[in-house]
């Protein structure tokens, strides 16, 4: 008989923490058994997240009410800082904030505008076509990575580690408003506000600028926007290159053995992958400028957050990458 792996979910009634119940719920090992809710608790989840068939009942956050096996923090940046020393002393903890990405403190002093207080703890980036699996695997601390550098480092890897790349790439990245999260009150977020508009945002010094580069090793132009999309992100990556032969075939071999990442011949759309833990990638190049242009798209949500968070997790615990994880889109 196989042990069913026990998982808490701090913050759950964010767009993240709540995606990860749902995407838990189609788990075959796992079951969620502890959710907590800084605001809400007392209620039941289901109350909160209407759209989440669940009997689970809030609780307020304490250490010491956790003994999963794994528990996902899904809070804002500061809090893992605060709770992850403690926690992994008795569960093995996803972290979907920053906290824990960047390696250098001083970087993350310099873009978050708070000192790195969790001196001598450090955790696994887990983006798991990319980096050592086993790493992974053996981590008690895994920082999760953000979905704008999920969608930009696996469109771009492949170029760097050809060793291709000649100058600065340049990204233009655009994101749903779920990416921005739940609590926010600002009325730039507001649907209204936002309909039948398109903006730039953070145009110099975007945090998730050296998270890219720390992967990438090469300094980089982000540029991301805001669209009036629940969910969806989209990247294109235009990079000078030294040749463009071949592009396709590059990326298809890199690739060969991810089932997560599809090389596609068209233009993708954001709407092919949403509510899917899948990236789909177009290489094409222009001969004219000599620039490679890589689009990929996923869904900010799930291969962005809580459905690379299970991705993680299940390299963590033995169990097949795939596992519980849907790899075809919603549609319409």
């Amino acid at each position: 008989m196989k042990r069913t792996i026990r998982v808490a979910v701090v913050g759950a009634t964010g767009y993240a923490g709540a995606e990860l119940v749902r995407l838990f719920q189609s788990h075959p090992n796992a079951e969620v058994t502890t959710v907590t809710s800084a605001r809400s608790a007392g209620k039941k989840l289901s109350e909160e997240c209407p759209w989440i068939a669940s009997s689970l009942q809030l609780e307020t956050f304490h250490p010491g009410i956790i003994s999963e096996d794994f528990t996902f923090l899904c809070q804002e940046a500061g809090f893992a800082m605060e709770h992850a020393p403690e926690l992994i002393k008795r569960t093995r903890v996803i972290d979907l904030s920053a906290d824990f990405r960047l390696k250098d403190p001083l970087l993350y002093e310099q873009y978050y505008n708070r000192p790195f207080s969790a001196e001598g703890t450090q955790g696994v980036y887990g983006l798991p076509e990319l980096v050592d699996r086993k790493e992974i695997a053996n981590a008690k601390l895994l920082a999760n990575p953000g979905c704008y550098p999920t969608g930009t480092l696996l469109g771009l890897m492949p170029l760097v580690r050809a060793g291709l790349v000649t100058g600065t790439p340049v990204i233009d990245a655009k994101s749903g408003v779920s990416g921005a999260g739940r609590s926010k009150k600002d009325t730039e977020y507001l649907f209204s506000e936002l309909s039948g508009g398109f903006k730039a945002y953070a145009v110099s010094g975007h945090r998730h600028t050296p998270e890219i580069e720390q992967l990438a090793g090469v300094p980089i132009r982000f540029t991301p926007h805001l669209i009036p999309t629940p969910r969806g992100l989209e990247v294109t990556l235009h990079v000078t290159v030294s040749s463009g032969e071949n592009l396709t075939k590059l990326y298809e071999e890199f690739y060969k053995n991810e089932p997560f990442v599809n090389v596609v011949q068209a233009q993708p759309s954001i709407k092919q992958v949403v509510g899917s833990n899948r990236c789909d990638i177009c290489p094409s190049y222009d001969e004219h400028t000599g620039y490679a242009v890589i689009t990929t798209v996923i869904d900010n949500l799930v291969k962005g957050a809580a459905g690379q968070a299970i991705q993680n997790m299940n390299l963590m615990a033995g169990l097949t990458e795939t596992t519980g994880l849907p790899i075809s889109g919603l549609w319409p």
